[in-house]
Order: structure tokens, then sequence, then C-alpha cells
């Protein structure tokens, strides 16, 4: 259980449940206003950023990693492995979207 009082294992994603995982997944991204930075990344800081973006970048980045711990903690180790090296949520979501939807199935 989390501190906004569900638990946040809500199902794990294996090879049958992508369509099922991929809509309840979207509904915690929602509920955790996560949906933008999942769907459409963040940018990096620029050279000399204001503080205003410095602001900004952390807050995105503070989303990012909310996302990406949702997604890694509900997947199975198969498609964990497929993630480990992602460092975003956007790409996390991608590979396995990709995976799942007309991807490189194995």
């Amino acid at each position: 259980m989390n501190g906004n009082g569900f638990s946040t294992n809500i199902l794990v994603l294996d090879s049958k449940n992508w369509d099922r995982w991929s809509a309840l997944m979207k509904s915690l991204f929602g509920a955790q206003e996560v949906s933008e930075i999942v769907q459409n990344g963040y940018e990096e800081l620029g050279a000399n950023p204001t503080e205003a973006q410095r602001t900004t970048y952390r807050e995105a980045k503070k989303k990012d990693c909310k996302a990406l711990f949702y997604i890694q903690q509900n997947v199975d180790s198969q498609h964990f492995e497929k993630i480990a090296k992602a460092t975003k949520s956007k790409e996390a979501w991608d590979i396995l979207e990709s995976y799942h939807t007309g991807g490189d199935k194995v």
C-alpha cells in the first residue's frame, strides 16, 4: 500500500495480458499525474538553465522516476529484462508497447 491509499501491485505483465495490463497502467498513470511524462517524455536541461527551468526539470524527473518505478514493479522477469536498461519511463513504455503491438516478439 502506498501513501495514496491503494496498492501499486496492480497486475504483473506477462506474455498474455498486455491489453488489460496497459489499460490498468494508463489508469494508474492518470491517477498519479504522470501520464504526460510517460507519453511524451521530458526535456533535459540545457546550458545555463534558469531557476524556473531547473524547478520544472526536477518535477518532471521526479514524475518520471515514479512512473518508471510503477512500470518496473508490475512486470514479470522476462519483461523486466527487456526494460532493465531503460532510464526513462517513456523509453520503458515504448519498448513494452512495441513488443506487444507488432514489434519483435520472440
